[in-house]
C-alpha cells in the first residue's frame, strides 16, 4: 500500500507541473472556434468568433493562415488537459486525505500502552513491526575456532571485514536485517543467506549475498551452486536476491554498495 501512496503523491506533483504548464500555454491564445470539415478533395478549416458574420460555418482558413487553426486546436487541447488535471488532482487529494484518516495502524496507536498489552493487533505500526521483526530469536551458523572474531556496530559477529561494512551500512541507513538467518527451501534444504533484509514498504523479505573470494575457483563453483539453488526456489538476482562481490585485487565497491542500499532497501 505504501507503494501506491507514494505513486499517487508522485502523480500529484506531476499533475501540478502539468497544470502550471497548461495555464502558461493558455495565456494570450486566440478566441473563437475552429470547425473542421472533411470534403472529397480534402479537409477544410473554418474560423468563427463573435465578430464573424460569415454564417454558421465561419470564415474559411487559407493555407497561409494554418497557424491560427493550430493555435486554436492547441488551445482546446490545453483547456481539456487543464480541466482533467485539476479534477484528477482533487480526486487524488481527497483519496489521500481519507486514506490517511482511516489508517488501520492509528487504531492501535491511540490505545494506551497498558491496554495494548491486553490485545493482539491486526496490524502493527511500522516502527513496532520492524522492532518485532528484528527481535526474532534464531540460531545462525556456528564458527570454527580459527575464524577471526569480527563484530559489527550492532554487536553481532560476522565472518569478514566486508560483511561488517555491509552490516554497518545497513544499520546506519536504518535498513532492518538479520545476519545468517536460516532459510528453509524446497526438499527441506536449509541455507543461510548472508543478510535477510526486510523491505519496509512491502513487508517482504529479500536477500543479500556477499561473495568475497571470487578469484578462488572452488569458491566460485560454490557460489554458482548457491545461486542455482536460489533460482530453483524462486529467488532471483535483481528481484529478491542482491549480490555484492570482491576479489583480492578488487575489494568491495563501497560506492556501489551505498547506491544499492539506497535504491533497493531504504524506505521512500
Amino acid at each position: 500500500m505504501k507503494k501506491m501512496e507514494a505513486q499517487l503523491r508522485k502523480e500529484m506533483k506531476e499533475l501540478e507541473s502539468i497544470i502550471n504548464r497548461s495555464k502558461k500555454a493558455l495565456q494570450n491564445v486566440p478566441e473563437g472556434y475552429l470547425r473542421i470539415a472533411k470534403k472529397e478533395r480534402g479537409v477544410e478549416y473554418y474560423y468563427k468568433d463573435e465578430n464573424n458574420d460569415r454564417g454558421k460555418n465561419g470564415r474559411y482558413i487559407k493555407k497561409k493562415e494554418m497557424k491560427l487553426a493550430e493555435r486554436i486546436a492547441q488551445r482546446d487541447y490545453d483547456t481539456g488537459i487543464l480541466s482533467n488535471a485539476e479534477e484528477r488532482k482533487r480526486a487524488i487529494k481527497s483519496f489521500l486525505e481519507k486514506y490517511e484518516r482511516t489508517d488501520l495502524k492509528k487504531v492501535y496507536q491511540k490505545i494506551s500502552p497498558h491496554r495494548r498489552e491486553l490485545i493482539s493487533p491486526v496490524i502493527l505500526p511500522e516502527e513496532e513491526y520492524i522492532k518485532a521483526w528484528q527481535e526474532v530469536k534464531y540460531n545462525s551458523k556456528g564458527y570454527n575456532e580459527d575464524t577471526p572474531e569480527i563484530i559489527t556496530e550492532r554487536g553481532e559477529r560476522v565472518r569478514s571485514k566486508s560483511e561488517k561494512i555491509i552490516a554497518d551500512k545497513l544499520n546506519l541507513m536504518g535498513v532492518p536485517y538479520r545476519y545468517e538467518y536460516p532459510l528453509l527451501l524446497g526438499n527441506q534444504l536449509k541455507v543461510y543467506p548472508d543478510f535477510t533484509i526486510l523491505n519496509i514498504a512491502t513487508k517482504e523479505e529479500v536477500y543479500l549475498e556477499h561473495f568475497g573470494m571470487m578469484d578462488d575457483r572452488e569458491y566460485v563453483e560454490s557460489a554458482v551452486h548457491k545461486l542455482n539453488t536460489y533460482g530453483k526456489n524462486g529467488i532471483f538476482p535483481g528481484v529478491n536476491l542482491f549480490i555484492t562481490y570482491e576479489t583480492s585485487k578488487n575489494p568491495l565497491n563501497i560506492k556501489a554498495l551505498d547506491e544499492l542500499i539506497k535504491k533497493r532497501f531504504c524506505a521512500e
